[in-house]
Parts: structure tokens; C-alpha cells; sequence
């Protein structure tokens, strides 16, 4: 793998796990729960990183990336906390879960 494409994959990662934490935070207000600052820090961090790798001139597609990203991880944690059945809840909540723990993965302090 070249340095570009490492450094794209970094920032479109970075990019993704900004747009997750948002909408995990957003949901952990709406659901009053005890989490929602620590995914403030975590976003945080996630937008530190983010900004350090974004090549100059792609801010723009960065704002997409996590816009894209925020609005189908909210969906997920939509149908996780309020589906129409158990199952389709169930399997909401482990994706939610699942892609969240892979932008945890890259924090030191997750």
C-alpha cells in the first residue's frame, strides 16, 4: 500500500468513526444516558485525528464522510432503540455495536 492510499484510508476512517461517535452522542442525549460525555471526548479525539490527516483541499468530502456516516449510524440506533421487531432491533444494536468498537479500536484510552 502507498503512503496516499494509507493516508486516504486514514482519513476516511477518521472521517467515519467523527460521524459514529456524533450520532452515538446525539442518541445517548436523547436517551438521557450516563455515556453521552464520554462520546463527546471520544468524538473529539476522533476530530483531532481526523483534522491532522485530511489532505489539504478535501475538507468538503471529510464534512460528507461524516454527515453520510452520522445519518446511517443514527438510522442504526433508531431501529436498535425503537424497531418495529426484536430481531431487526437486535441485529441493529450488534452492527451499531460492532462499528463502533472498530473506531474504538484505534483509541489508546477506548
Amino acid at each position: 500500500m502507498t503512503e496516499a492510499a494509507a493516508s486516504d484510508g486514514l482519513f476516511k476512517t477518521f472521517a467515519g468513526c467523527v460521524g459514529r461517535m456524533s450520532a452515538e452522542m446525539e442518541h445517548a442525549w436523547l436517551l438521557n444516558t450516563e455515556s453521552a460525555d464520554k462520546l463527546k471526548a471520544q468524538r473529539m479525539t476522533f476530530i483531532s485525528l481526523l483534522d491532522a490527516v485530511t489532505p489539504a483541499g478535501r475538507e468538503r468530502e471529510a464534512l460528507i464522510v461524516r454527515v453520510d456516516t452520522k445519518m446511517a449510524h443514527a438510522s442504526l440506533l433508531t431501529t436498535a432503540s425503537f424497531g418495529t421487531t426484536p430481531t431487526r432491533s437486535r441485529h441493529a444494536q450488534r452492527r451499531a455495536e460492532r462499528l463502533v468498537s472498530q473506531c474504538r479500536a484505534l483509541l489508546l484510552d477506548s
